[in-house]
């Protein structure tokens, strides 16, 4: 077989931000069954970390990926999925809370947490009407600011959120997007919008 010190170059040099089999397969130049094994072998030995089925990171880069790396693989991961909460804040600079090891998203689908070694993917399902509000940037679908504090409200009145409004610049948010977006939502976080409004 293939020796894995040797075999992790390729792979560092593709420039790859993750692997599937297929392109494991492709950059090592073997067949498909073998790059399988050689992604499960690699991932037991912690060369790769497995993200989800036939979906590799090379462990090596990870401490080196940046926000909109992270970003792209939360969208991967969880599909359908936009980043927002406290990590879309972070990410339009509306907070002083920052959090690099925890990627917060929303998704019509499902709830879940995927673990990446010190990355944590975390998802909250919301009803579709309500899955809105966010755009494309940098090849990652991210909330607005408005969108992603009202995601915030809205989870925080099911008791399934704690927002850290001391945290937040509500100088830098659009009035009339948050009025816009906020009508969609239910009086409860309508009532809880009102309230941090009203306490600045």
């Amino acid at each position: 077989m293939y020796n894995g010190i040797m075999n992790i170059i390729p792979l560092q040099q593709s420039g790859r931000l993750f692997f599937t089999t297929q392109n494991i397969a492709e950059i090592l130049g073997i067949s498909e069954a073998s790059a399988r094994v050689l992604g499960a072998r690699y991932a037991k030995k912690g060369i790769l970390v497995r993200l989800k089925n036939n979906i590799y990171l090379l462990e090596s880069q990870i401490a080196r990926l940046g926000a909109s790396e992270l970003f792209q693989l939360s969208n991967l991961i969880q599909t359908p999925s936009y980043v927002s909460f406290m990590t879309a804040l972070a990410y339009h600079g509306v907070t002083t809370q920052i959090t690099r090891e925890v990627v917060e998203a929303i998704s019509p689908v499902r709830t879940g947490e995927f673990k990446a070694k010190d990355l944590l993917f975390v998802y909250s399902k919301i009803q579709p009407d309500l899955y809105f509000g966010f755009e494309r940037v940098e090849g990652f679908f991210i909330a607005s600011k408005e969108k992603a504090l009202l995601d915030c409200l809205y989870f925080s009145g099911l008791g399934q959120y704690k927002l850290d409004v001391d945290s937040l610049d509500l100088s830098l948010f659009s009035a009339k997007l948050l009025h816009e977006f906020v009508s969609k939502f239910s009086p409860k976080t309508q009532k809880l919008l009102d309230e941090i409004i009203s306490s600045r």
